[in-house]
């Protein structure tokens, strides 16, 4: 029989795969967290991020002061084992092709009981022109889903992770960058929430240019640059 949301066993798994997740991760990077505005502790909240490599998922999850429950594609769920791990740990899954209505009344509904729901519009690994950071539209949904919740969106970075595709970063802990704006209240039309929305992430990325030490070719880069193209790659 499956946990049910919430349960004792599912928040005890959660508890442990967070805390496993942030000692794994803490050895293979050096992570550095940096909140512009206070993160609300209660209530509805959708974290938004950019999406750059498969390690944003467990490293956003376990740094991040709330338990959040990812949108995750829904060919990770085919495999029952993984399916019921994904499960524990809050996860349900969507279609990619943004018309998936019952991923949607799933979303609104966690987030109406006060939950966390961790959403990647670019609806998969983006980098270059390709990204939201570089003003890239994102996938229809995530402005009708907080107006549909009266949940605000947390605009979030993260740079880094595509360096964990070469097996000897691991081993030389390349620098991984979180960093979350202010929360965008689910106000006006669709539209309007979208494009706010969509220039946060703009203004996270400029904010991360502006830091004394960060250079434009840490920004994220394709899969071909994270397979050896990367100055932390070379021998």
């Amino acid at each position: 029989m499956p946990f049910a949301l919430g349960s004792h066993g599912q928040q005890t798994f959660h508890r442990g795969a967070r805390l496993a997740f942030r000692s794994l991760f803490r050895i293979a990077g050096k992570i550095r967290i940096e909140h512009l505005a206070p993160i609300p502790r209660t209530g509805p909240l959708i974290l938004a991020s950019n999406h750059i490599s498969h390690f944003d998922p467990p490293i956003l999850g376990a740094f991040f002061p709330r338990p959040v429950d990812w949108m995750a594609m829904e060919e990770m769920f085919r495999h029952p084992a993984f399916a019921r791990a994904l499960a524990l740990t809050g996860a349900f899954p969507v279609h990619r092709d943004g018309t998936d209505r019952t991923a949607l009344r799933v979303a609104v509904r966690r987030l109406k009981s006060g939950r966390t729901v961790g959403i990647f519009p670019e609806g998969g690994i983006r980098a270059g022109e390709t990204s939201i950071l570089e003003g890239a539209p994102m996938r229809p949904g995530l402005a009708a889903l907080s107006l549909l919740a009266h949940a605000p969106v947390l605009p979030s970075l993260i740079v880094g992770t595509d360096r964990l595709y070469h097996p000897k970063n691991w081993l030389r802990r390349p620098p991984i960058r979180i960093v979350t704006g202010a929360p965008i209240a689910p106000e006006g039309g669709r539209d309007e929430l979208r494009a706010r929305i969509a220039q946060a992430f703009v203004d996270l990325k400029n904010h991360l240019l502006a830091q004394p030490g960060f250079r434009p070719e840490d920004l994220p880069k394709t899969p071909q640059a994270r397979k050896g193209e990367d100055p932390y790659a070379k021998p």
